[in-house]
C-alpha cells in the first residue's frame, strides 16, 4: 500500500479541481533573499470571528491563553487552517486575540491556494502570518519551498525565505488534433 502524503493529497486534488495553465505570478528577487508570490484572497477579512474546532480546551485564566489540541481547524472568512494544537493568546484586558501559535504540522488554506510548515504564528494585530519549517506552497500545478513564508493578509502577498525551490509546471496535456 502507497502512503500518501498530506502535500500529495494536496497537490492532486488541486491539479484536478483547478484549470491547467501556469499561474505562479513569481516577481523579482527582494534585496532580502526572498522570493515575493501572490498568495490567498485579497478580500480577507482579518476582523472576521474566528471558529476553533478541537478535541480538547485547556484556558489558563492567569496567563490569557487557551491551548486547543486534537485535529484542531481555525476558520477565519476564507481562511481554514489545520493543527494538532494551537495556543490563543488573549490581550491583557481579554477583549480581543493578539496572536496565535499552531505548532506539529500545520496547514493553511485559502481561496484556492495552501501552504504547509512545521509551524505558524498568526498575529492579529499585524494582519501577518508567519509559517516556518519546510514550508511548502501550491499554487495550482505549482510548488514552492522555502524555510519560512511571511504572508501580509491585508495585501495577499507572502515572502519566502531561506533557500527558495520553486517547480513550476506547464500545461502537461496539451491539446492534440483529433485522431480520425
Amino acid at each position: 500500500m502507497q502512503l500518501i502524503t498530506r502535500t500529495s493529497l494536496i497537490l492532486f486534488v488541486l491539479s484536478l479541481a483547478l484549470p491547467l495553465t501556469f499561474a505562479v505570478p513569481l516577481h523579482a528577487q527582494e534585496a532580502t533573499g526572498g522570493t515575493s508570490i501572490a498568495f490567498g484572497d485579497r478580500q480577507q477579512d482579518t476582523d472576521a470571528p474566528i471558529d476553533v474546532t478541537s478535541a480538547q480546551l485547556a484556558i489558563d485564566e492567569d496567563a490569557n491563553t487557551a491551548l486547543f489540541t486534537g485535529d484542531v481547524v481555525v476558520v477565519q472568512d476564507t481562511m481554514t487552517m489545520y493543527a494538532p494544537w494551537v495556543k490563543v493568546f488573549y490581550l491583557e484586558d481579554q477583549s480581543g486575540i493578539s496572536h496565535m501559535q499552531a505548532r506539529d504540522g500545520v496547514t493553511l488554506i485559502q481561496g484556492d491556494e495552501a501552504a504547509e510548515g512545521a509551524e505558524a504564528d498568526y498575529d492579529l494585530a499585524g494582519d501577518t502570518i508567519v509559517m516556518r519549517g519546510n514550508v511548502l506552497v501550491t499554487q495550482r500545478l505549482s510548488a514552492i519551498a522555502a524555510d519560512k513564508m511571511t504572508i501580509d493578509l491585508e495585501d495577499g502577498t507572502a515572502l519566502m525565505t531561506g533557500r527558495v525551490k520553486s517547480l513550476l509546471r506547464t500545461n502537461s496535456n496539451p491539446q492534440t488534433g483529433d485522431n480520425e
